[in-house]
């Protein structure tokens, strides 16, 4: 009996498997990875209670973006219940049809309905500035969905301070430490009045390093950072993951995305990279082990904790 057909047959159904899983499937089935930090109070964080962050990147608006598919995505950042929400760049593609206002109409409504009481805050990723028209798009739908854009710049959530970097690809991210913001976290603990009294960046070092949530959209800009003395915690996208991967070995590694793939990295002593998949795809829209996901971190201060430290699930 020749083995070879039904070798060959078994051989092709597993592909059409494979092909039907990484374009009708994966794609859905999001991720909700859940992040605990525990922070030393007072010795790097001056919050006095735990504060829940949400972090998705990468939604890349297209032709087949659909309501029920964004309203999917929105109800699975809402079901971790944030009290701020942070989106890591990458709103659009190259293919989106910016010229259509049904769709920016439908991607506003769908970014709108995302709720947190210390606000929702953004970065821009490479995608979005390849060209002006893709920077004016995200910008008004990022601001009239209740986003404000962090380029380069700081904020309060609460007595924890953020910083989202310019993109890496089509700006210079700053490695500039805002040492007057961080200040202004540790004294207001109204969110309104820290985002009105915006500082400009100062090179002073801060001899209590503070632990502060920085965002890029690249992971690599996290390498500015791996001879300072920096406290804290880096949320990027970009990656994807690699989207398309042998069975989770990324095949492809992006530029500024290189060093740093997918997963938690320990940059240095005191910071940690963690990278989200992201939620779109972009060229070839499936995904092959590499499911998107939605990052949470839960930051917790003790003052029973002598170290930073980090749980997973």
């Amino acid at each position: 009996m020749n083995m070879w057909p039904i070798l060959f047959s078994i051989i092709g159904a597993i592909g059409v498997l494979c092909l039907l899983y990484g374009f009708f499937i994966e794609p859905k089935f999001i991720r909700q990875r859940h992040v605990t930090v525990t922070l030393p109070a007072p010795r790097v964080t001056h919050l006095t209670k735990p504060l829940k962050v949400v972090f998705f990147s990468d939604i890349h608006i297209g032709p087949r973006t659909t309501k029920d598919k964004l309203d999917r995505q929105m109800r699975a950042i809402m079901r971790n219940k944030p009290d701020a929400i942070i989106f890591g760049g990458d709103l659009v593609e190259e293919a989106t049809p910016l010229a259509d206002e049904a769709v920016q109409s439908m991607t506003i409504s769908a970014l709108a309905s995302l709720e947190a009481p210390l606000g929702k805050w953004a970065v821009f990723g490479n995608h979005d500035l390849e060209a002006p028209r893709f920077r004016r798009w995200t910008e008004k739908v990022l601001h009239a969905s209740g986003f404000k854009i962090l380029e380069n710049e700081g904020a309060c959530l609460e007595e924890l301070p953020l910083w989202g970097f310019e993109d890496a690809l089509h700006g210079t991210p700053s490695r500039d430490t805002n040492n007057g913001l961080r200040h202004n976290c540790f004294e207001i603990n109204d969110i309104s009045g820290c985002i009105s009294s915006e500082k400009t960046l100062s090179r002073h070092t801060d001899p209590l390093s503070p632990f502060t949530l920085y965002i890029s959209h690249e992971p690599d800009t996290a390498l500015l950072y791996q001879d300072e003395e920096v406290t804290g915690l880096m949320l990027s996208g970009h990656s994807h993951y690699g989207q398309v991967t042998l069975f989770g070995l990324p095949l492809i590694r992006v530029p500024a995305a290189k060093h740093f793939v997918k997963g938690h990295y320990d940059v240095q002593s005191d910071l940690k990279l963690i990278i989200s998949a992201g939620l779109g795809t972009v060229h070839i829209h499936a995904r092959f082990f590499a499911r998107p996901d939605i990052v949470t971190v839960l930051f917790q201060p003790s003052t029973k904790a002598t170290d930073i430290a980090y749980s997973f699930k």
